[in-house]
């Protein structure tokens, strides 16, 4: 199967376990409604002191700044997603899952969880420094080191709070879990990613239609309507994404397929390059 294909079987077993517990939208819903909360504390100051953007403002505050933003940001998103695989695994294991199972989960491992965001948010500043000062050759090569990073740390979040490692000793038990199930050299032949682009993709020009077809007003009022199209494409993709992680996580662990998921559907998901 083609990657479409193979990523839409996937997503529709893991959409029949989110409509089963729709509670699970919930833990994306929070990350978001976090994130922009981060956005928000973060960017204040930049518009009150302007200066700290200037080249020569405020030393060590104009370095440390985008750092700690990526840390805050990176936080949430580990911190919800941890809580959103576990949530998902107590389903797949037959159990009912709470928004409060996820968030105490997230919270017993919130150590771990930081020092994995300060890991994360170190190396994502340095591929962005190196990408901006790079020509076009150099910006391929650190696209291809981010794409490796980010397969052989697929596996982080779950390994480092059920094996209770470190972020380090997590990235190497991650990509060792790739190696020893699809190879050395492997590429997804899934992407929710793209699948949910291409659910997007007609509702970025329905409103201009509408606006040029009906007049301005219902072209507000589509955008409007697509805007909370893409919000709900974004919590659905989310919550969908880490349903399967957590699938995938359990079956490369002890190759057990959890809940309506079966070990052809979860082998396919990675293949050999």
């Amino acid at each position: 199967m083609g990657k479409i294909s193979t990523t839409w079987e996937l997503a529709k077993v893991s959409w029949g376990i989110l409509r089963d517990d729709k509670e699970l939208a919930l833990l994306p819903v929070l990350s978001a409604i976090c994130a922009v909360l981060v956005s928000v504390t973060f960017v204040f100051p930049f518009l009150i002191m302007p200066k700290i953007l200037e080249p020569d403002g405020f030393g060590l505050a104009r370095i440390m700044g985008p750092f700690v933003y990526y840390l805050a940001n990176y936080f949430v998103v580990i911190f919800f997603n941890t809580a959103l695989i576990h949530a998902a695994t107590i389903r797949l294991r037959g159990g009912h899952a709470t928004v409060a199972d996820g968030l105490n989960f997230a919270w017993a491992n919130v150590g771990r969880i930081l020092q994995w965001a300060v890991l994360a948010a170190t190396v994502g500043m340095i591929l962005r420094a190196l990408s901006e000062r790079a020509g076009w050759i150099g910006r391929i090569i650190v696209g291809l080191i981010g794409a490796a990073w980010t397969i052989a740390t697929y596996f982080v979040v779950p390994v480092m709070v059920y094996e209770q490692l470190g972020p380090i000793d997590a990235v190497k038990k991650s990509a060792q879990m790739l190696r020893d199930t699809w190879g050395e050299r492997l590429t997804a032949s899934f992407s929710f990613g793209l699948l949910f682009f291409l659910l997007a993709l007609p509702a970025i020009g329905l409103p201009f239609a509408v606006g040029f077809l009906l007049g301005w007003i219902p072209g507000l009022v589509m955008a409007a309507i697509c805007v909370l199209y893409f919000i709900a494409l974004g919590v659905v993709h989310a919550a969908l994404n880490g349903i399967f992680q957590a699938a995938l996580y359990e079956y490369t662990r002890s190759k057990t397929a959890m809940g309506p998921f079966t070990p052809q559907m979860l082998n396919s998901a990675w293949q050999p390059k």
